[in-house]
């Protein structure tokens, strides 16, 4: 099946509601936006990478997050992301913080995600400072 354009303003709705539901960690909201098939890829070598697959995988993600800094992690402001989007790409950009022990995250980060259908398939993970998030996601 070959792919097509999506509109943008539906694909930035579809975005934002995928992204508002993995900051509240609503499961039933991220089935409802992430295909089964989905892989959000997160890079480098640290206790979050890998592929975490399907609206499940994301929110076992969500969840660790959660875990590992004992609820600490959030966005700079609730209002402090960004989307931008193409007929093929809904972008991300927003900065994290997080405490982790003694260690402290600040974050300016990028998800991209591909939509199909109406949800997100793919998501690539991207970094300001790699260093800093290895530095802080490190086992």
């Amino acid at each position: 099946m070959e792919n097509a354009a999506v509109d943008e303003k539906r694909l930035g709705d579809v975005v934002e509601h995928f992204y508002r539901a993995f900051l509240a960690a609503d499961r039933e909201a991220l089935a409802t936006f992430v295909a089964p098939e989905a892989a959000w890829i997160v890079r480098l070598d640290t206790v979050l990478s890998g592929a975490h697959r399907g609206p499940e995988g994301i929110s076992v993600l969500r969840r660790q997050i959660d875990e590992l800094t004992a609820g600490t992690w959030r966005p700079l402001r609730e209002d402090s992301f960004d989307i931008a989007t193409s007929p093929w790409h809904g972008v991300i950009m927003d900065r994290f913080l997080a405490e982790r022990g003694e260690r402290r995250l600040d974050s300016h980060e990028a998800i991209i995600a591909a939509v199909e259908e109406g949800r997100v398939t793919r998501l690539f993970h991207y970094l300001h400072d790699p260093a800093a998030f290895v530095a802080f996601w490190s086992p």
